[in-house]
């Protein structure tokens, strides 16, 4: 079996080696022929290759800060370097004691994307009858992002739910409560039945399950420390398992107490040898589902000590160059994609699935799949061009830290290797992996002198639906290069339901499609290249761009529950493209095929629009919407909802 899937792994790797580095056709300025169907097979099996590759959980996502990320750089390094490209950025050497800077010796630039918490010191034990049982961090407990840098030892207390407002009253706290010295042992959630379920809420839970306002309820009455534990028989897929540092983030500052979450096996250990009547954590959580309770554990000792520290956390746009030649080789087209995703959904997730493992197929391993085989595709037309024909040079870029913002390319273009006037045109491929009856969309095209009449041919090519979007702003990393003033082109084939959750794997991805468009940007890029003109820039704006992939609307603090189903601009107003069950929107009756027109009496043509009216509101604010449906005009009111924060 072993030697048989050996042979089979080496057949893959050489047909893959073989298919990946065939040649496209040459062709001439505005070549639109459709590709041979050899080289659109070849190119269709590379790109599946990389996408597949690329979106596999082994790369975690490939969020900044993570191995996983740092792993998909070398991925793109490798490649750059397999197919001849020479490194983009300087490097800084020192020898014999002098430093200096050398151009291009590196495909690497690397740049700090914030900073994450690390557990510098932490410790769990109790003692009961002079026995001390000491915990073993990662296991049996982990100190979460609410601790503080502090040690306690006290005796426990049971505070249920720590709930200080629920339904009907509820109230864990009599008045007066006062936990001074006193380490809380605080469940998960809130009062639920014997299934597990929520005793407040139809489906999984109600606002007052939040986890944060619990630990500020427990920290303000004085508690020297707190334990968190899931209640046990608890119908949630978030207990079989401890969260992490980075899972459950508070909000704001944290508190000056140790935070740490128990496994429900230790906690129970605890419980019932530290109660007088030696009940169990079941048992207390049954008290607690059916009344407030607040339970003294006197029978033990229990010592908590954590401390938390910061540290940068850096990643890297990769970068390398397809040197061009005659009197345009110091002129560039650049060619870029992101590589890095939402990782585990601590950010960025449409579904809450923090924890889970965001594999981005389309988001962007397509975008990033797509400019490798373009790589691979241009630098063998270019091994073939007479000595004589002028080209521009070509710049790939592996952009990071995109779904943090921008971050990446807002950070090449403070820190370019060559100056602006350089850099021709800037063509991005994100989220290309989705061709569906061939809807597309490319923005751009009024950001440069002549560069719609230039593109229109190649989108003729196949037969595609296009919605062509003159302005360069928007959710990607152009929009960092139109803010710059360089002239850009998008790539982009719609959102779906997948998009930025746990379900956007390589098997959705349209692999054919994306053969086409790799076909289209390579003859485009290529005829570009060889074009004696550039593209002046138009309208480019005074100001840079702080935009960002827009994730549905659930930026800022609230949540109204539609994804937008057109970003194009093409039919003024807002496209419902679905609705999230239980929603604001859904309650206020709006269904996929809406076309909003108003928010509150104001006017929204785009989304671009509608989304600064979205993030000025605030949770319980009643909103008033205007929209189309079936050709009539009708209006609902809904009430905007808190976007979760740091989970429950």
């Amino acid at each position: 079996m072993s030697s048989v899937l050996s042979a089979a792994r080496r057949l893959s790797l050489v047909a893959w080696l073989s298919l990946a580095g065939l040649p496209a056709a040459l062709g001439q300025t505005q070549n639109t022929a459709p590709a041979p169907d050899e080289v659109h097979q070849a190119d269709t099996f590379a790109f599946r290759q990389h996408n597949t590759t690329l979106s596999n959980v082994f790369f975690e996502g490939r969020a900044p800060g993570t191995r996983g990320n740092l792993l998909a750089a070398d991925y793109l390094e490798f490649h750059f370097k397999r197919v001849g490209l020479l490194p983009a950025f300087p490097k800084t050497v020192e020898a014999a004691g002098v430093t200096q800077s050398i151009d291009r010796a590196t495909y690497r630039q690397p740049f700090q994307q914030g900073t994450t918490l690390k557990v510098a010191d932490e410790m769990a034990s109790y003692s009961v009858n002079g026995t001390t049982s000491v915990l073993r961090a990662g296991s049996d407990y982990v100190t979460l992002a609410f601790a503080g840098a502090a040690e306690a030892t006290g005796t426990p207390v049971f505070a249920g739910y720590a709930i200080e407002e629920g339904d009907k009253g509820y109230n864990s706290f009599p008045e007066g409560t006062d936990l001074s010295g006193k380490i809380a042992i605080v469940l998960r959630f809130e009062p639920m039945n014997n299934e597990g379920k929520s005793l407040w809420a139809e489906q999984r839970w109600s606002p007052a399950a939040s986890l944060e306002p619990k630990l500020q309820a427990i920290a303000k009455r004085h508690a020297a420390g707190i334990i968190l534990v899931n209640p046990p028989g608890v119908d949630d897929p978030r207990a079989a398992k401890l969260e992490t540092l980075t899972s459950v983030r508070p909000s704001r500052e944290g508190l000056a107490i140790p935070v740490v979450m128990m496994s429900v096996e230790q906690a129970n250990a605890l419980v019932k040898a530290a109660d007088s009547e030696g009940r169990s954590l079941m048992e207390l959580r049954r008290l607690a589902d059916a009344a407030p309770a607040l339970i003294d554990l006197p029978k033990a000792t229990v010592s908590l000590r954590t401390k938390l520290d910061r540290e940068p956390v850096m990643t890297d746009n990769v970068g390398a160059i397809l040197e061009g030649q005659g009197a345009l080789k110091d002129q560039f087209i650049v060619i870029g994609a992101h590589y890095d995703h939402v990782g585990y959904g601590f950010f960025g997730s449409t579904n809450n699935s923090v924890g889970q493992i965001h594999p981005g197929a389309d988001d962007n391993a397509s975008g990033t799949s797509a400019m490798l085989v373009i790589a691979s595709k241009l630098a063998e037309r270019y091994s073939k061009l007479a000595a004589d024909t002028p080209a521009r040079s070509i710049l790939f870029l592996g952009f990071s830290a995109e779904e943090s913002g921008l971050v990446g390319s807002r950070f090449y273009t403070r820190h370019p290797i060559m100056p602006k006037e350089r850099h021709d045109l800037m063509i991005n491929l994100d989220m290309v992996g989705r061709l569906r009856e061939g809807r597309m969309e490319l923005s751009g095209v009024g950001t440069g002198k002549g560069l719609h009449d230039w593109v229109d041919p190649y989108l003729k090519v196949y037969n595609w639906n296009v919605a062509t979007k003159p302005g360069g702003s928007g959710p990607s990393d152009h929009a960092s290069f139109n803010a710059w003033g360089v002239p850009v082109l998008f790539f982009f084939t719609l959102l779906h339901e997948e998009y930025h959750n746990p379900k956007d794997i390589a098997s959705t991805i349209n692999n054919e499609g994306a053969a086409q468009i790799i076909d289209v940007v390579d003859r485009l890029a290529y005829d570009t290249a060889l074009r004696a003109d550039g593209f002046p820039p138009e309208n480019a704006p005074q100001q840079e761009e702080q935009a960002d992939r827009p994730a549905g609307p659930r930026r800022g603090g609230v949540t109204f529950g539609i994804r937008p189903g057109d970003y194009s601009g093409a039919e003024p107003g807002v496209l419902v493209g679905g609705v999230t069950e239980g929603s604001p929107a859904a309650k206020a009756g709006l269904k996929e095929g809406d076309l909003m027109t108003k928010w509150n009496g104001t006017e929204i043509k785009s989304v671009e629009e509608w989304m600064p009216l979205l993030m000025a509101g605030k949770p319980g604010e009643e909103v008033t919407v205007t929209f189309r449906r079936d050709g009539k005009e009708m209006e609902a009111k809904g009430t905007l909802a808190a976007r979760a924060r740091g989970g429950q």
